[in-house]
């Protein structure tokens, strides 16, 4: 039984990533448009008393898909009430009833709303400052191309067999565009009671449209609809692979600046878990907000750490809390309860916990805690080191950012240089990439050893790992 329900995790598992992959989303936002172009091409038809029998198989082939893949979204949902909340317009638009309807046909043209998210998150996914700056402009002219689309095919729908001056797609469409503009009907008044419904409805979208495009709206609406165009679609608990941060203070919103300019983590998700957001959010708002998440709730809970999905995250940092008036002691109680429950929830997980006292060190090293930072004592070094060496401090600054010069990397040994001694690695490193050899961790009864500058005689095993000085990773 536990092996069955293993490979149904797993067979879940691999769904959920097929089905948020880009090359999936991009595929779905194609068929989208095609949907739409065919309900399009096949109301022309109707209205001329051409065939449409091949539209129509090509329709339902589509709606089919859409389906099945809304069908595997609720499988693999973990909370059924949020997919209902968010996919019923999706819903609705692909059931096989309506295509017995004339005017629920054009139902199906409510899914370019759902092509909207999958575009603006895909524009997230290949730079996350063009989705910042047009996310909202795509929004709304999504929302102004909806209704024209669908105003005028509806209104081409019926209008057409008795009003001449609205007998043709491309007249409906203008009609359609203009009256949604002027708030009135223009190039003709509709001669049908449904005309004149659809009429009403395209003008009251004008009137709400404009009016967030404007500015007359409240700022609530406005907040509303950049939310709902967002590209973060999913939900915190819906992120893989992110980085939570848990606990707030002075030098938080530096660790966020270097985590978003390092090229190899810019694309994860950061959530920020503390019980006061207002904080971290102003000293955070030059940021790039789309990879940001802000959780505001206790961190030591369990509860709260499953929901901002610890158990799938890759990092967790934990920073001594200041946003409220504590003891020393109480930030650090803290701080080692949050990486006990967390090292309990994800083993595999890598922990950084900053203490400010270096005696609560070891609570957290029996955890498993990965690394731990007295943020007082480092200061304290690199206060001494700077007045015994008169500036060495500067080239310690450039080898702890990521924004400039040199930094610090972290790679296995090769396979091939396993063996080896030191000094031909070290020399290979500077020939090849330009790169010093720092130092060497390696493993030996469960316990992490640090060397620096090791001997240029150690010989180099299968579990060690590099620590590398460079302008960029280099790859042996």
């Amino acid at each position: 039984m536990p092996v069955g329900v293993s490979h149904t995790s797993r067979f879940k598992d691999f769904l959920d990533r097929f089905i948020h992959a880009p090359q999936t989303e991009i595929a779905l936002v194609a068929m989208i448009l095609l949907s739409v172009a065919l309900v399009v091409l096949e109301v022309v038809l109707e209205t001329r008393g051409l065939a449409t029998r091949w539209v129509t198989h090509g329709q339902a082939g589509l709606t089919s898909i859409f389906i099945c893949e809304l069908s595997l979204r609720y499988w693999v949902a973990r909370k059924k009430r949020r997919f209902w909340r968010n996919y019923w317009l999706d819903i609705l638009a692909v059931m096989p009833m309506i295509s017995a309807f004339r005017l629920l046909r054009l139902l199906r043209i409510l899914r370019l709303l759902r092509a909207g998210i999958l575009l603006n998150r895909s524009l997230g996914r290949l730079s996350s400052a063009i989705a910042t700056s047009l996310g909202l402009q795509i929004g709304v002219f999504m929302i102004i191309g909806l209704i024209v689309l669908t105003g005028g095919l509806a209104t081409y729908l019926f209008e057409a067999p008795y009003n001449p001056r609205l007998d043709s797609l491309p007249d409906a469409m203008w009609w359609s565009f203009l009256s949604l503009v002027a708030g009135e009907p223009i190039g003709g008044d509709p001669q049908t009671d449904i005309g004149k419904v659809i009429a009403l409805m395209v003008m009251m979208g004008g009137l709400t449209t404009f009016a967030v495009f404007t500015g007359v709206v409240s700022a609530v609406m406005m907040r509303k609809l950049e939310t709902f165009m967002d590209f973060k679609a999913l939900e915190i608990d819906e992120l893989r692979e992110h980085i939570v941060i848990c606990g707030w203070n002075r030098g938080g919103h530096l660790i966020v600046e270097e985590l978003l300019a390092d090229g190899d983590l810019n694309r994860c998700a950061v959530v920020i878990v503390v019980e006061n957001t207002e904080e971290p959010f102003q000293e955070l708002k030059r940021l790039n907000q789309s990879q940001l998440y802000f959780y505001p709730e206790d961190y030591t809970k369990i509860d709260i750490l499953e929901t901002v999905g610890i158990t799938y995250a890759s990092r967790a940092i934990l920073l001594a809390d200041a946003t409220h008036p504590r003891t020393d002691q109480d930030r650090d109680a803290r701080t080692v309860l949050a990486a006990l429950t967390i090292e309990k929830l994800n083993p595999s997980i890598y922990t950084c916990a900053q203490l400010l006292d270096r005696r609560n060190d070891v609570q957290l090293k029996l955890a498993g805690v990965d690394d731990v930072i007295v943020t007082e004592e480092v200061s304290s070094h690199l206060i001494a080191t700077s007045a015994r060496n008169q500036g060495s401090v500067e080239a310690l600054a450039e080898l702890l950012t990521v924004q400039s010069g040199n930094q610090i990397y972290e790679i296995s040994v090769p396979s091939h240089w396993v063996g080896q001694a030191c000094w031909s690695l070290s020399q290979h490193l500077k020939q090849q990439s330009d790169a010093l050899l720092l130092a060497l961790e390696s493993t030996k009864n469960n316990e992490r050893i640090t060397q620096v500058n090791p001997p240029a005689d150690l010989v180099l095993e299968v579990s060690d790992r590099l620590i590398i000085i460079a302008r960029q990773s280099p790859t042996l």
